[in-house]
């Protein structure tokens, strides 16, 4: 009997110290299937998987902007059995409301991904530079829309509206696709968003939120270029939760590395519009927290949240 107990008590202290490399991964995704987060972390798990030599299950679990899923890889216990494919929403939303998780309270593995936004405007609209805006801007008075408060689309378009000090008025909408017909119907003058809207809607870019010009808008200056050094993207990257081992952190980053240089995961990457952008664990956990402190100081001075400037953004914050 103690005999029996011994190995019963031994097998399972395998199963938890080798939980990070024996198991089959579970990796959170916050929002529905279909969307853009989903189908790129549909398109990189096979690959992680492989290079891991495990199975790497996608679980969609969406709900409170992403908030719901990201709380589940934060409460998850850290032996790498549960990760999370985790986009920037994750690290506005504290920012906006009072959150579940901090974003002290996650292991960042990797980043994967960097999409830039464009500033832009009407394909047949009068301004045609970053130049042209500011006039517009300070003779009289032009019309930014966004897909909501507190979006990336709102946060660029803001900071590039209190850099210049234009005369600019927000007009948040719900999602893209209304402010994709506010924008054609001249209801508001510009926009910052993706390539990706950029081309679906055949719009004007003027300047993209990048620190190089992009390879398929070779003729589109950087807002450095035009005076104004903001830089916008939409990321994405896998996280886990705070307290794993660090030889489990690098595992996971090294195969991070190989799996995102994947050939079909960046043939997905190319057919998608969506920028590719590696980080180990050190260089994307400075990269998110410098942001959200900037995230915060934006926001605060649009008078989104009731945050003051100093304020932590690595804490969660109530309006």
């Amino acid at each position: 009997m103690k005999y029996r107990r011994f190995l019963t008590m031994t097998a399972a202290a395998v199963v938890v110290a080798s939980a990070a490399s024996a198991q089959t991964i579970e990796m959170i995704v916050p929002f529905s299937a279909g969307g853009g987060t989903d189908t790129v972390a549909r398109a990189f798990a096979p690959a992680y998987g492989e290079v891991l030599d495990q199975t790497v299950i996608i679980k969609n679990l969406d709900g409170a902007s992403g908030t719901i899923g990201a709380n589940e890889v934060a409460r998850a216990r850290p032996d790498g059995a549960m990760l999370g494919y985790l986009p920037i929403g994750i690290a506005i939303q504290p920012l906006l409301r009072k959150t579940a998780y901090a974003l002290d309270e996650f292991t960042y593995i990797c980043q994967t991904t960097s999409t830039p936004m464009f500033l832009m405007t009407q394909a047949d609209s009068p301004m045609n530079t970053v130049a042209d805006v500011i006039k517009a801007g300070t003779d009289g008075r032009v019309m930014y829309g966004s897909s909501g408060p507190g979006t990336l689309p709102h946060l660029a378009a803001a900071a590039f509206a209190a850099a210049t000090e234009i005369n600019a008025v927000h007009l948040p909408f719900k999602g893209s696709g209304p402010a994709m017909n506010a924008i054609a119907g001249g209801e508001i003058q510009l926009m910052a968003e993706t390539g990706t809207v950029l081309k679906a809607n055949g719009l004007k870019p003027l300047a993209v939120f990048a620190a190089e010009r992009q390879p398929d808008y070779p003729a589109v200056p950087t807002m450095a270029e035009a005076g104004y050094p903001l830089e916008f993207s939409v990321w994405q990257g896998v996280f886990g939760p705070k307290g794993m081992k660090t030889e489990d952190v690098e595992r996971f980053a090294t195969a991070c590395k190989t799996a995102s240089e994947d050939p079909e995961f960046q043939t997905h990457l190319q057919r998608t519009g969506t920028g590719y952008a590696y980080k180990g664990p050190d260089d994307f956990r400075a990269f998110v927290e410098d942001g959200a402190k900037k995230n915060a100081e934006t926001l605060a001075a649009a008078g989104v949240t009731k945050c003051k400037r100093d304020a932590d953004p690595l804490l969660p914050l109530v309006i």
